[in-house]
């Protein structure tokens, strides 16, 4: 729970940040978008290389060397002074958070089966709760102070998980003798099918997230010391529902579930492009964050059920081909900000998603259930 609430802490203080960042870095929208892709795109290259990491070392071990990894390179990301420094380091803030995100999830796909019972989307719920609390304290003492006070404070988290990791994460037997042979890489149909839908539905959450807090400071420049409320009552809304989520798992399946919140998450990005009042934004992207909060963990899930020996090599696998859709869409998405709007861009987002409707709606048939034993 620790280690991914000090990754939301990460992201939401990224998020709540980036007009400041913005302009400390001289980005345009469309300078921005590109970095953002080139970050998406490292992100993805590691996400496919941590099954072989997870082969060679353990969850453990790992997560001692990448949380702190993760606050330098976004710390530096976000005191940037130059367009050039700011690309480097997003490049390498994508990789560390790219090989972060599969561990910390392989190892909850562990501790759920020792446990015998869904927990997978409460992990998740520590994720949004931590990144609406640091996106509204990012974007206050950004505004008022600097992006370093955010950062300063983001650390505690990072420190207390790294003391809860050393002290009470087992460092679990390697996967497999021979790391090069066995489940290193798996690309079945169901985790392609997996890969696609959590392309197209993360990159819609990383637009939410990186471009909330500027379709808000556009909407009314007045109140940009609360532009960050946007990711905050999104990842609000993400967290309620996730803490709940695995009984919703448990009692309706996991598809059931995705095609229902899913529907949310069309309505609310459909309201974000059609309407411009701050209320009104800070409502849909509650709406959005209420409708997305369950299917990353669920897709995360089944792709960890696919390759029980080595978790994170079913994630590996999935989420190389989700990198397709996600490395596309923050330039198309900053692209067609700058060209359009940014409502816009936020209103082609529930296009998005109702094609990844389709392929949730054709995952019914390929993917294992939950079976906790």
């Amino acid at each position: 729970m620790a280690v991914f609430a000090a990754f939301g802490a990460v992201v939401g203080v990224f998020s709540g940040s980036v007009p400041q960042m913005m302009a400390g870095a001289n980005l345009t929208n469309t300078s921005y978008g590109v970095a953002i892709t080139l970050m998406t795109a490292t992100t993805v290259a590691a996400m496919g290389m941590a099954g072989w990491l997870a082969a060679r070392y353990s969850h453990r071990r790992l997560l001692l060397v990448l949380l702190p990894l993760a606050w330098i390179t976004y710390a530096g990301m976000l005191t940037s002074s130059s367009v050039l420094m700011f690309f480097i380091l997003a490049a390498l803030s994508g990789t560390v958070l790219g090989l972060l995100d599969v561990i910390m999830n392989a190892e909850g796909g562990a501790i759920e089966v020792e446990l015998r019972r869904p927990v997978y989307t409460t992990f998740h719920g520590s994720v949004s709760l931590s990144l609406a609390c640091f996106a509204i304290i990012s974007s206050v003492l950004s505004t008022e102070i600097g992006t370093w006070a955010s950062i300063s404070v983001a650390s505690f988290v990072i420190i207390i998980a790294m003391i809860w990791v050393y002290k009470c994460l087992p460092s679990r037997t390697l996967p497999i003798k021979n790391p090069d042979q066995g489940e290193a890489r798996h690309f079945t149909k169901p985790l392609i099918l997996i890969g696609i839908a959590a392309g197209l539905i993360i990159a819609c959450e990383i637009c939410a997230l990186f471009w909330s807090s500027k379709l808000l400071a556009d909407t009314a420049p007045q109140l940009a010391a609360i532009s960050g409320i946007g990711a905050a009552f999104f990842g609000l809304c993400n967290a309620s529902m996730r803490f709940f989520g695995d009984r919703l798992r448990a009692h309706f399946g996991e598809i059931r579930l995705m095609i229902s919140t899913l529907t949310l998450a069309i309505l609310g990005f459909s309201g974000l492009g059609l309407t411009t009042g701050f209320a009104a934004n800070v409502f849909f992207f509650a709406l959005t964050g209420f409708g997305v909060s369950l299917l990353s963990p669920c897709l995360y899930a089944m792709a960890s059920r696919e390759t029980p020996k080595n978790r994170a090599a079913g994630l590996s696998a999935s989420m190389l081909v989700a990198g397709i859709p996600r490395i596309i869409a923050p330039t198309a998405f900053g692209t067609m900000a700058q060209i359009f709007s940014t409502s816009a861009a936020f209103g082609a987002c529930a296009l998005v998603l109702a094609l990844a409707m389709l392929v949730v709606i054709n995952l019914s048939n390929h993917v294992r259930p939950i079976q906790i034993v």
